[in-house]
């Protein structure tokens, strides 16, 4: 096992350390089934780049000089937490007398270098990891799901008549289990809670919003009710942390002493901030979409849940139970890749999961140097000049069109022609990358080779995790607060990957190929004549191309398309052989837009691409005439927004002039509900004149009277032409202002209207 990139410490089995004391930390092991715990000591530390700044200090500290020319030139390491901290102090009483300047924390000068989170300090000293020998099954994992009562729109948990009707739980072993509020009291419910979470004693305990709802939650009324809510190994409750950046809270999240918290929803959102593709982040939605909700599902809205529980709650209990079922299926389909990655570095699942991709490659860098006794450099200040390359030849609607990619074009860029941080004396970093490039490999080929779906998806897994470390190492080196940082060889990545998909253009138009769009996620062709019948063929134009690129560069064919829309650079329709429609860009479609916009834009793409214009034509006069007629469902208009700040700190910052005014946060505050970060606004826009401002015309979906109809239908139908706009670009004047009329009647004859192809000149250095 690579040390570099799995840690020195070969130990199996940990699932999980905490911190204990002054000096030491809780082990948890599982094996055979059950959990021992050890008591494992640590030497808090950090690096320092002048020894005079810490001599004289009071306290039993060592010192070492470290190898090497870097900035932070010593170690020191200390007996206990405490006196780490008087150290810290010490030095920068003497930097600021020294310097004549006030100097409070260690963030504000550059002399100490300094990883506060304990547990972290831990898994860098000893080069520990978790689940080292474990695959994602062997841990014990249950899903919590609850349902709670209100006569209200929301249910509020410091609302004394508001209450937990039911728990529902669930592991990845197959037993179920639900508390029934129909035959105890909401404090016997939480007591009773605490009893199955003692006795099982999960790894994990996984939840949908369980950090924004379900836990707060039950925490709140935990304390209503005078329970102790001991949900942690050593007996203790809940913790609530919060992290700060910048002296702003950004999170505020929940710690279990010795357990995982699985938030289901964050890893959705992290799926999605690179897929793009979905509508929601609820339960209900990806589950669809995963294609994990069983036949027989129940979907209970939320303002529906008290009306279940007094007239059906059988239905009700299903539904949660439900819930927590599909909340383990989406947790084995999105976890695994971070579970393998807490293989590999020192933080716990849930740090892995929030930390971003720089702190994760300095965390494999700085244990390495650590471990080696090297010197630390600082980071560099300036800034990259050179982006990476995209260019869009042909807006249109094309056929036949190839999707070819370089592998890990940047990853492979630096390997290839040995570009690292400058800094690196040990010459860490290229051999990181190359390690984890040769690992994803062996893996890839283990999951092609795979003879059952479980060891697929194992090895599936593995492979991502190993490319999510990869494709982090090019913006470590342009990260502005990275150690490493080195703005010269990250330019050097992009010049020199601009100069290859150049390359790759000329080529393809050389033997007759039209390229469509290149980025560095990938180039869209049509290959000549010959090529284009079936994707044997394809493959074969495409090794010809890759063979002329420089050596260590593979260019890997992704599949034909029968249909391409191009509209700008990355916003473009993929239309596949199954007739199956993939839209990218949000310059196209975008999740901020109301309902009707979403589906409007998705049929309209989907008739240009099968050219069906007159049904582009019978659609928008539909829609035109559903909003006129005030005919449409309120909810394809309304718009929903997540309220990312607290509502004072809103109001602050409009105060201060640094933020306008938002329709979502002015509702919350009006309403006088106790709306929280997290939670979610749905709203439509009032008024009578299409340029109103939304702020101060907007109404919650939940107030809108069916029966006295206030929608803004001027400023929807502006929405609608603004949104009609997009396709103006692939219909000559005439043809778009007749296609996206009220006109009955009309003959949209295929030799009438033509959509347009417009191409702009290749030039390549």
């Amino acid at each position: 096992m690579d040390e570099l990139i799995y840690g020195h410490n070969q130990e199996k089995n940990i699932v999980a350390v905490q911190q204990r004391d002054e000096s030491t930390v809780h082990a948890y092991i599982r094996e055979d089934g059950n959990v021992r715990e050890e008591i494992r000591k640590f030497y808090p530390f950090f690096f320092l780049n002048d020894k005079t700044y810490i001599e004289g200090f009071y306290k039993k500290f060592w010192i070492k000089k470290l190898a090497g020319n870097n900035f932070y030139q010593y170690v020191c390491a200390f007996e206990e937490i405490t006196d780490m901290w008087n150290a810290i102090r010490y030095i920068l009483r003497n930097y600021s007398n020294r310097n004549a300047v006030k100097v409070e924390s260690y963030t504000d000068t550059d002399i100490i270098y300094l990883r506060p989170d304990p547990v972290h300090q831990f898994l860098l000293q000893t080069g520990t990891t978790l689940f080292k020998g474990m695959e994602f099954n062997d841990i014990y994992r249950i899903q919590l799901d609850i349902e709670t009562y209100t006569k209200h729109r929301f249910s509020n948990p410091e609302r004394i008549e508001d209450r937990i009707i039911v728990i529902s739980l669930t592991d990845n072993r197959g037993w179920k289990h639900i508390i029934d509020g129909r035959r105890k009291s909401e404090k016997q419910m939480l007591i009773e809670l605490v009893e199955i979470i003692r006795k099982k004693d999960p790894d994990i305990i996984e939840g949908h919003n369980i950090l924004n709802f379900d836990l707060p939650y039950l925490i709140k009324r935990a304390e209503l009710n005078e329970v102790k809510l001991s949900l942690g190994r050593d007996g203790s409750e809940p913790k609530i942390t919060t992290i700060t950046y910048d002296r702003e809270t950004v999170f505020t999240g929940i710690e279990i002493y010795g357990r995982h918290i699985i938030d289901t929803l964050i890893l959705v959102q992290l799926y999605d901030f690179v897929k793009r593709e979905f509508e929601s982040y609820s339960l209900k939605y990806v589950a669809k979409y995963f294609e994990i909700s069983s036949q027989d599902r129940i979907y209970i809205p939320g303002e529906k849940i008290a009306w279940y529980w007094d007239n059906d709650p059988e239905s009700l209990i299903k539904y949660a139970t439900q819930d927590a079922e599909e909340t383990g299926k989406l947790s084995e389909l999105l976890a695994p890749p971070y579970f393998y990655l807490t293989q590999m570095l020192p933080f716990s699942l849930w740090q892995v999961i929030k930390s971003g991709s720089s702190s994760k490659i300095e965390s494999l860098l700085v244990r390495a140097y650590l471990k080696r006794r090297y010197s630390l450099p600082k980071p560099d200040v300036g800034y990259q000049t050179t982006g990476g390359y995209t260019d869009i030849f042909y807006t249109g609607v094309f056929e036949n069109v190839v999707h070819a990619d370089i592998e890990s074009l940047y990853p492979s860029i630096m390997i290839n022609f040995k570009i690292g941080p400058r800094k690196d004396e040990a010459g860490i970093f290229l051999q990181m990358l190359e390690s984890l490039t040769k690992m994803r490999l062996e893996a890839k080929h283990k999951m092609k080779s795979a003879t059952t779906p479980e060891e697929r998806a194992k090895y599936d897994a593995i492979q991502s995790a190993f490319k999510i470390l990869i494709n982090s190492f090019y913006g470590y080196l342009g990260y502005s607060r990275a150690i490493f940082n080195d703005y010269e060889s990250a330019d050097k990545v992009t010049m020199t990957g601009q100069k290859i998909l150049k390359k790759l253009i000329f080529e393809i138009t050389n033997k007759g190929g039209k390229v469509i769009e290149a980025d560095t996620d990938g180039i869209y062709f049509i290959p000549p004549k010959e090529f284009s019948s079936n994707e044997e063929k394809a493959l074969e134009f495409v090794k010809d191309v890759g063979s002329t690129l420089p050596e260590g560069i593979n260019l890997a064919f992704n599949g034909i398309y029968k249909k391409m829309l191009s509209y700008k650079k990355k916003n473009y329709a993929l239309l596949d052989k199954d007739g199956n429609i993939e839209i990218k860009g949000a310059s196209l479609i975008s999740r901020g837009m109301e309902p009707f916009a979403r589906k409007y834009i998705s049929e309209c793409i989907k008739f240009l691409l099968n050219n069906e214009i007159e049904k582009i034509h019978e659609l928008y006069k539909s829609i035109y005439k559903s909003i006129a007629e005030r005919k449409i469902d309120i909810l394809e208009l309304a718009k929903t927004e997540t309220l990312r700040e607290r509502l004072d700190r809103y109001q602050e910052l409009v105060r201060l002039g640094r933020r306008n005014r938002s329709a979502a946060y002015e509702l919350a505050i009006a309403s006088g509900r106790n709306y929280r970060q997290g939670d979610k606004i749905t709203y439509y826009i009032t008024g009578s004149t299409p340029d109103v401002r939304s702020f101060e015309n907007c109404k919650l979906v939940e107030d809108w009277n069916p029966l006295k109809r206030d929608e803004n239908i001027q400023y929807y139908l502006a929405k609608l032409n603004e949104y009609t706009k997009r396709f103006e670009i692939f219909f000559k004047p005439e043809d778009f202002k007749k296609i996206f009329s009220l006109s009955d009647g009309l003959n949209f004859d295929d030799v009438q209207i033509i959509i347009k192809k417009l191409s702009k000149e290749i030039e390549v250095d």
